[in-house]
């Protein structure tokens, strides 16, 4: 009798049993046709603000003109806007740390409920690309080019800190902060690095050649921008660190770039899409299926030669030889185009004898490559990239990244966009020739 009674019950438990969950996304705010976004964008703790740095042309003005933007993205309204770069929401959400370009440029950080704004919080040279950590009750901001320091109410405590050198890995570059100031993410060789960041414990190299890593608000996950495995366009990934495995967020058609994370564990991310360009919110991320991380992955080569990368096209006769790897989602390109077209100019002014190409990373499509040089008026000459090479170049971890050639072989390499007098000193130090 007892199992005749649960018999109905569990077959009605078995017809109602949910499916299995994946993640789901929502689009939260779209771009504006025209509109572009410099970098990454963050989101607030609790998901409702959404900061990045709009890029928009004026009219007969090639440099694009780069806003800090601040949208609610409950009532859809505009909240703030400034000329600047780089924000970053304080762990608490009360504040956000940017580059403001007003005046003659600053260190900055508003409070969102009154609207004050301190500036002159640290330095310039310090470098931008924050992130904010709060370390045994302090906050702590640490910047692209691994410094770091702690504020006194909203001033920058001098002097700044730096990361630490560790054995094998060296200090890493370009950072992003966990959320309780003891972690970085940072790339080594190629891949996507966690470390401590005042010492060397706690090493963990994820094996994958991921871009910029936002860390939960646990500690726990990291999460970035990966290529996708046909070569067309990216995906994000998320690693965690305890289990040591990795899984694949978003299977989308177009590509997703720089997710961060809100405290309830969801990302948001920017997408860029024949159906859509904007930002998107993604939920139950971790109900992706899980895998492995590498084991042992192979390391890139300590050689590469001109023929590794670019087989198609001959070495350069030039002892010395650049190529910028660029794409046209990423908007620190046009800038970094007409500083190396600067460069080359200047270059041959001087009777130097410099290769000087570009490649696009195999994601940009050609209609929106063509659009990008002629609407900033680029005639760098173009040699193609692989996507099975992009690796090889490193410019997965940051676009545009440039490469050094000296007598067909690759001695250095730089990740973002360099100005035409960084080119000029790097291509002296390389030890060129003269026409």
């Amino acid at each position: 009798m007892k199992l005749r009674a649960l018999l109905p019950l569990f077959v009605v438990c078995a017809s109602t049993a949910p499916t299995a969950r994946t993640p789901r996304f929502e689009r939260v705010h779209a771009l504006d046709p025209a509109e572009g976004v410099f970098a990454y964008a963050r989101i607030s703790p609790d998901g409702r603000y959404l900061a990045y740095a709009s890029e928009t042309r004026a009219p007969r003005r090639r440099d694009p003109q780069r806003t800090v933007t601040v949208i609610d993205l409950r009532t859809r309204k505009l909240l703030f806007t400034e000329p600047g770069i780089d924000a970053y929401f304080s762990p608490d959400g009360e504040r956000m740390i940017y580059l403001s370009f007003e005046g003659s440029g600053s260190v900055a950080i508003r409070h969102h409920r009154t609207g004050a704004i301190t500036r002159d919080v640290a330095p310039v040279a310090l470098g931008d690309y924050f992130s904010w950590g709060l370390r045994d009750g302090r906050n702590l901001i640490l910047t692209i080019d691994s410094r770091y320091y702690f504020l006194d109410g909203d001033r920058g405590v001098l002097p700044a800190g730096t990361v630490q050198a560790c054995l094998g890995i060296g200090t890493g570059e370009r950072p992003l902060l966990s959320r309780d100031g003891r972690r970085i993410t940072t790339f080594v060789r190629g891949t996507v690095v966690v470390r401590n960041l005042t010492d060397c414990e706690g090493i963990l190299d994820t094996g994958i050649g991921g871009a910029k890593a936002d860390f939960s608000w646990d500690g726990r996950y990291i999460a970035f921008h990966v290529q996708k495995l046909n070569g067309a366009g990216y995906e994000i990934q998320v690693v965690d660190t305890e289990r040591r495995t990795v899984r694949t967020v978003t299977n989308l058609s177009g590509s997703s770039y720089f997710p961060s994370w809100t405290r309830d564990g969801r990302l948001s991310f920017r997408y860029d899409g024949d159906d859509y360009r904007g930002f998107m919110m993604a939920s139950d991320v971790l109900s992706a299926r899980e895998r492995p991380l590498p084991e042992n992955p192979a390391p890139l080569p300590a050689r590469r030669k001109w023929s590794d990368l670019f087989p198609e096209t001959p070495a350069p006769t030039s002892r010395v030889s650049l190529v910028m790897v660029w794409s046209t989602w990423s908007a620190h390109s046009p800038g970094a185009l007409l500083d190396l077209q600067r460069a080359r100019k200047s270059l041959r002014q001087q009777s130097i004898d410099v290769g000087i190409m570009m490649a696009t990373e195999p994601g940009s499509l050609e209609p929106d490559i063509a659009r990008l040089l002629d609407t900033h008026g680029v005639g760098l000459p173009r040699i193609p990239l692989g996507a099975a090479r992009l690796a090889l170049t490193e410019a997965h971890n940051q676009i545009p990244t440039t490469l050094l050639f000296r007598n067909g072989e690759l001695i250095d390499r730089r990740l973002g966009a360099q100005t035409t007098a960084q080119l000029e000193q790097w291509v002296s130090e390389a030890g060129y020739t003269r026409r």
